[in-house]
């Protein structure tokens, strides 16, 4: 399975596993961050596993252009714990378009 163009190398990704949502920013400065970094190769083999969702944080004209295969379309603001898997050890890939 082909992600698709791979200016998709530069969107920054991100996983977790769900374990209620907590704000990072409530969380004291020394404390590691609790979000992994995935590279565009491990999201292409972790696409249509069991409990593995895909969420694309792009405006909504561009998710229209173009998007991972299966990403739900999800503003920052709308991620809310019910909105997200109601499994709790279900890995989330956030991702959003990236220009450096």
């Amino acid at each position: 399975m082909n992600i698709g163009s791979r200016s998709l190398a530069a969107a920054a990704l991100a996983v977790t596993l769900l374990s209620g949502l907590t704000a990072v920013a409530d969380e004291p400065a020394d404390e590691k961050e609790p979000f992994g970094r995935m590279t565009v190769d491990e999201v292409e083999k972790a696409l249509g596993q069991p409990d593995v969702h895909v969420y694309d944080g792009n405006s909504k004209s561009t998710y229209k252009k173009g998007h991972v295969p299966g990403a739900v379309n999800r503003y920052t603001q709308d991620i809310k714990p019910a909105t997200m898997p109601a499994k709790k050890d279900a890995t989330l890939i956030f991702y959003c378009q990236n220009t450096f």
